[in-house]
């Protein structure tokens, strides 16, 4: 099983190579799509003159749709003090998709820079599809 983030789902639905290469050399796992990196992109397509939600939908049908409470809140919360005040910065959708990955015992799939952050790695499975 693999947590995608949104820079993930981004770059699939622009084409970018290492991520049809990535989901290839993982064809036998389960690919989880947290509803914070589900939003940003749904919303991203809505907000793009040239988007189309129906169609970003469509294209990520292959992935299953990771729902957030309170408890993932709550872990997300843990992961950011376990980090510390001198590590990055992690945004509320990247705290919540981190806790994804910790709840579901899986590595996050990123190559944003918070995510990858080696303080961050310190604290959460995270796995880089690109350089």
């Amino acid at each position: 099983m693999k947590v995608l983030d949104a820079t993930f789902l981004i770059d699939y639905l622009n084409g970018v190579d290492a991520t049809a290469e990535y989901l290839l050399s993982n064809e036998n796992d389960r690919f989880i799509l947290p509803a914070p990196a589900y939003a940003e992109v749904l919303v991203g397509e809505g907000n793009d003159p040239d988007g189309d939600v129906a169609e970003a939908k469509a294209d990520l049908s292959w992935g299953e749709v990771y729902e957030t409470g309170t408890e993932t809140s709550e872990v997300a919360g843990v992961i950011a003090d376990e980090i510390g005040p001198q590590g990055p910065f992690l945004a509320g959708a990247d705290g919540l998709i981190a806790a994804v990955g910790r709840e579901l015992n899986a590595p996050v799939v990123s190559s944003d820079r918070d995510l990858t952050h080696p303080k961050t790695k310190r604290v959460v499975d995270i796995d880089e599809y690109r350089n």
